[in-house]
C-alpha cells in the first residue's frame, strides 16, 4: 500500500464504534485498573457494560488509570508503517491530564530515527473524552475535504483551542477519591446538593468554573455556556455525553436544541478511562467556540 497518511487517536475519544468506523481512523487502547484487574478500553473494537462499570465505581470499588508506555506507541507506529503508511498524524489525549502525550512523542522519535522516510506528527489535542472525539471529527472532516498531510497537521493545531468542553459532575464522592476535592467539600456539596461546573484551561487541565445547586440548574448552566461561548458560524454541531445517566443527557440535549442554534446533536457514552475519575452521574456538552477567559 502507498497511502499518503493515516489519522490516529486515543480510546479516550469516547465515540461509539459506528462513528469511529465511519471516520476511518485508528484508535490506540488505553488502560484502567478495576478492582486490581488491568483492562484495556477501545471503543472502536468493543463495548463494555457501562451500567455495571459505573455501579462498581460509585460503590467505591478501587479503580485507577495508567498511561501507555512508549513501547505501546512504537508497536502501533510499527504496524502502520508495515501497512505502507509514511505519514502518521496522531491526535493525542491532553497533556494536561495524562503523560500519554510524552510517551507518544518518545515513541514517534524512536520510530522516525529507525525509518528516516517516515513522518509522525503528534498533536497535543488539549482535549479529553468527547471533546477529543469532537476534535477528531472536525479534523477528519478536513481530511475528507481533501487536505494533505501537512495542511491537516496545521489545521489540527489551529482549531484545538476552539473545542469547548463543559460538564457537570454529580458524584462528589468520586471526585474526593480522585483528589479533585477534599472530604469537607464533598460532604458539604452532598448536603447542599451542589454540583461543580468544570471546563478545561489553556493547558488542557481541568478547572472548576463555578458551583451550582441542583442538577437541573446545572444542566441549564451548561446550555448557558453554549449560548455564551459558541461561535454562530461553526457551532452547528454539538455532542452531549453522559456517564450512565441517559435521562439527564436527553434532558440536556432537549435544552440545547431549544436554543434554535443547533443543526445536529448526538449523545455519546463516557468511557471507563474518564469515568474512573468522575463516576456517575456526569453530563457534558461540547461545541466549537471561544474558551472561557
Amino acid at each position: 500500500m502507498n497511502q499518503e497518511y493515516i489519522v490516529v487517536s486515543d480510546a479516550t475519544v469516547d465515540l461509539d464504534k459506528e462513528i469511529l468506523d465511519r471516520l476511518n481512523v485508528r484508535i490506540i487502547p488505553m488502560i484502567y485498573i478495576l478492582d486490581g484487574k488491568e483492562c484495556y478500553y477501545n471503543p472502536a473494537e468493543e463495548t463494555i457494560d457501562y451500567k455495571e462499570f459505573y455501579e462498581k465505581v460509585n460503590a467505591g470499588v478501587p479503580i485507577s488509570t495508567s498511561q501507555n508506555p512508549p513501547t505501546v506507541f512504537t508497536d502501533y507506529y510499527k504496524e502502520l508503517i508495515a501497512e505502507g503508511y509514511k505519514n502518521i498524524l496522531y491526535l493525542c489525549f491532553s497533556s494536561g491530564l495524562s503523560g500519554n502525550h510524552n510517551s507518544a512523542c518518545v515513541g514517534a522519535q524512536e520510530m522516525m530515527e529507525k525509518h528516516p522516510d517516515v513522518t509522525i506528527k503528534v498533536v497535543d489535542s488539549l482535549c479529553a473524552s468527547v471533546g477529543e472525539g469532537y476534535y477528531l471529527q472536525e479534523v477528519c472532516a478536513k481530511r475528507d475535504a481533501g487536505a494533505g498531510f501537512e495542511e491537516l497537521a496545521e489545521y489540527a493545531e489551529k482549531i484545538k483551542r476552539k473545542v469547548c468542553h463543559w460538564f457537570v459532575v454529580g458524584n462528589l464522592e468520586q471526585l474526593k477519591r480522585g483528589g479533585r476535592i477534599n472530604a469537607v467539600e464533598a460532604k458539604l456539596g452532598a448536603i447542599l446538593n451542589v454540583h461543580p461546573i468544570l471546563t478545561t484551561d489553556a493547558e488542557g487541565k481541568l478547572k472548576v468554573s463555578e458551583k451550582v445547586r441542583g442538577m437541573k440548574k446545572a444542566l441549564k448552566e451548561l446550555v448557558g455556556k453554549f449560548t455564551k461561548y459558541a461561535e454562530a458560524e461553526i457551532s452547528h454541531r454539538v455532542i452531549v455525553a453522559h456517564a450512565s445517566c441517559l435521562e439527564l443527557a436527553e434532558e440536556l440535549k432537549g435544552l440545547a436544541l431549544e436554543t434554535g442554534k443547533i443543526k445536529e446533536c448526538i449523545i455519546q457514552q463516557i468511557g471507563p478511562v474518564i469515568g474512573a475519575h468522575t463516576g456517575s452521574p456526569m453530563c457534558a456538552i461540547v461545541f466549537m467556540g471561544e474558551q472561557e477567559e
